[in-house]
């Protein structure tokens, strides 16, 4: 079955919807169910970024035992800068080498430390640092 973005957001509206009320009930401040939902804005965006540039795969029955799925783990690692909303920052980040794109991603998204990244990626520490700035200074 072929992904449909409006029905997939429509049901998350209602999905939130949902949950809101039940946090309302609970006791929850505003700014506690802002935050929950911007997170869970973040993530349903993450997965549709996923999903529209997925085809799917025959169902695991059909494939042999010996075969793995590696893109998944990898694919916001190489992909995260196309979620960016604005236009702007997009373009200036699509001028940018792909290495200083993956620093970045591993420095904010996977917390990896500088000392870690520089030896993952070979390169001096001050290097993944400047990187890590000047992508920042993109993002603003």
């Amino acid at each position: 079955m072929a992904y449909n973005h409006a029905k997939e957001e429509m049901m998350f509206k209602e999905k939130w919807e949902k949950n809101e009320r039940r946090y309302r009930e609970i006791g929850m401040t505003d700014e506690q169910i802002a935050s929950i939902k911007e997170f869970d804005s973040r993530v349903f965006k993450l997965d549709r970024a996923f999903y529209r540039r997925t085809i799917l795969l025959p169902e695991p029955e059909e494939l042999s035992s010996g075969t793995t799925d590696t893109h998944s783990d990898t694919y916001l690692e190489y992909y995260w800068v196309e979620l960016i909303d604005s236009t702007e920052k997009y373009q200036r980040l699509m001028d940018v080498p792909r290495v200083m794109l993956r620093a970045f991603y591993m420095y904010r998204a996977l917390g990896m430390c500088q000392d870690d990244i520089s030896s993952k990626l070979s390169i001096p520490q001050r290097t993944v640092s400047y990187w890590i700035g000047k992508i920042a200074e993109i993002l603003k």
